[in-house]
């Protein structure tokens, strides 16, 4: 199958068109400007049109029995005319409603925005992954073929009288095992590809790779209580906590109109014509109010419950208050600890490779055994395989 190389940024750019969670979001955010929409209709003016035809029987109001009509009645109306109506006041219930469906809007478009960070941050953390999988490969790569020259190397002392049977048999259980360890790295190789494709938003079958390399020029980590409070500030998720709780006080104030009345400006104008009477236009101007005295609890019981719904919006914030501050000195942690592990390993694999050169000069010259060179090789595969590491959790945590 052939594959497509993609850079970082280029990465990025296709999760940001195609990651269907980020889809979901963005189609929610039009969900909820038309929601808004919705809201703030009931606050401005209405107008409607209506019209009718209407026959009516025209002995209806005759005397019983009676075959006459002793008055002269219209027996078609027909009518045409426009209304137009104003709210006034209704205690706050459309105003209420118009806000919360703001705040809702606001809260979801930062929703959109912590989507979008948190797909960024995964496409991150699958890029890192998928590159340093495929770094251990080449480790294994490596170690396998100085398992394999080793091997080749004792099998020629062997046979020189220089090395005995059980170093033969000892290169060869070494390479065998290299070998497992490399058929282990690539099966992992390939899920970390899969699961870079598809936080890309690609099928896993899609054949799409990450392309460049594990950063080498490693930044260390801020303070904590600069990065607290930069998280405090700015974390999209704690402002959309913050909007969640202003919008559930607006639907609470909203709600707690239903005791006060409704007070609105109607007027209309249209032209009426009978077949008795003629036809003439006619208008209509006036103020209606409504006011719900008893509701068998009903507006106590929705007052009731957007309290409920403003404290766990609170309680909610201030929870992730303080997950937030617990969630960045976790990472900070680990940002140092891979910082500190990325620089000790690489110190670490230039040590063993020195030792690993040392140990096959002195076996050459018979003054070391075959499981001194076992021994060193098995340090710096160990030791490039944990660098390797440590420079993808620094990626992660960074």
């Amino acid at each position: 199958m052939r594959r497509a190389r993609v850079a970082y940024a280029g990465a990025i750019h296709e999760a940001l068109a195609r990651n269907p969670a980020l889809t979901v979001e963005i189609a929610r955010t039009r969900e909820s400007e038309s929601d808004y929409q919705a809201a703030r209709a009931p606050l401005l003016p209405r107008l409607s049109a209506s019209a009718y035809d209407n026959r009516l029987n025209e002995d209806r109001l005759n005397p019983a029995g009676s075959g006459t009509s002793t008055t002269s009645l219209y027996t078609r109306e027909s009518f045409a005319g426009l209304t137009a109506r104003q709210l006034l006041y209704d205690g706050g219930r459309s105003r209420g409603a118009r806000d919360a469906a703001a705040l809702g809007l606001e809260g979801q478009r930062t929703g959109l925005t912590a989507a979008r960070d948190e797909t960024i941050l995964r496409v991150t953390q699958a890029y890192a992954r998928a590159l340093a999988v495929t770094e251990l490969v080449r480790v294994a790569q490596d170690a396998l073929a100085r398992q394999e020259s080793f091997e080749t190397m004792t099998a020629d002392f062997f046979r020189a009288g220089k090395a005995t049977r059980l170093d033969v048999l000892k290169a060869e259980a070494a390479r065998l095992d290299a070998e497992k360890s490399l058929t282990a790295a690539r099966e992992s190789e390939a899920v970390a590809v899969a699961q870079f494709a598809q936080a890309v938003g690609f099928d896993g079958r899609a054949g799409v790779v990450p392309r460049g390399a594990l950063a080498r020029d490693l930044a260390e980590a801020p303070p904590s209580e600069q990065a607290t409070y930069a998280a405090l500030a700015h974390n999209p998720d704690l402002r959309r906590a913050a909007q969640q709780v202003e919008q559930a006080r607006s639907s609470l104030d909203s709600a707690r109109g239903v005791y006060r009345p409704e007070l609105a400006l109607q007027g209309s104008y249209g032209y009426r014509e009978r077949d008795v009477g003629g036809g003439a236009p006619e208008w209509l101007v006036g103020v209606t109010a409504n006011w719900t005295l008893y509701s068998g609890g009903a507006l106590s019981a929705q007052v009731a419950g957007a309290q409920a719904r403003l404290h766990q919006a609170q309680e909610a914030r201030r929870a992730l208050e303080l997950d937030v501050g617990t969630q960045v000195r976790d990472v900070l942690g680990a940002w140092r600890t891979s910082l500190s592990d990325a620089r000790a390993t690489s110190r670490l694999v230039e040590t063993d490779r020195e030792a690993l050169a040392a140990a096959e000069t002195l076996y050459r010259a018979g003054k070391a055994t075959a499981l001194d060179v076992l021994s060193a090789q098995a340090d710096l595969a160990r030791a490039e395989g944990a660098q390797v590491t440590a420079l993808a959790d620094h990626a992660s945590a960074q």
